[in-house]
């Protein structure tokens, strides 16, 4: 019987978890295993598989570990709406790498005013774990209007940004 994904219990354990979905991106990206990917985050084979198990599968019967094409382990995550930065939960890699993508276009489009990387969320919306819709902004004016107010403080995918 396979081992399911733990549970974060405090902000340690949270950043060890963070952690252990890099190195599983990492290995689906840069296909590499899961020793090399586990380096590179600066975290340890173990963590990897305590709370990514599900996300790895052994290749053969005694194999080394490598990565699904995806998983559905649930994440939090930054997204961007009109109001501000909210935190959803996404349970999916596919729709997590879709955000981690749209927010790399936002940050290209504030920093240069190139468009053309948000072209492709045009239209474009996903659900998130509690079934909510929700829709990519790629109004340039919204998304100047947001970045000016400093609403659009992107420090990372999964890192919340909180205004004092």
């Amino acid at each position: 019987m396979q081992r399911r994904n733990s549970i974060p219990r405090n902000k340690r354990e949270v950043e060890a978890r963070e952690r252990a979905l890099a190195a599983v991106a990492r290995m689906r990206r840069e296909k590499l295993s899961l020793s090399a990917a586990a380096k590179l985050e600066e975290t340890d084979i173990r963590t990897v598989r305590r709370y990514a198990t599900t996300a790895l599968e052994r290749a053969g019967r005694r194999g080394l570990f490598r990565a699904r094409a995806f998983d559905r382990i649930a994440r939090r995550l930054n997204f961007p709406t009109p109001q501000g930065q909210m935190e959803i939960v996404v349970r999916s890699s596919r729709t997590a790498s879709n955000i981690g993508e749209y927010l790399n276009a936002v940050r290209k489009y504030l920093n240069t005013g190139d468009t053309s990387a948000l072209a492709r969320f045009r239209n474009k919306s996903f659900r998130s774990a509690d079934r909510v819709k929700h829709e990519f902004i790629t109004d340039p004016g919204l998304l100047n209007r947001l970045g000016d107010a400093g609403i659009l403080a992107i420090e990372g995918l999964y890192r919340v940004a909180h205004s004092n």
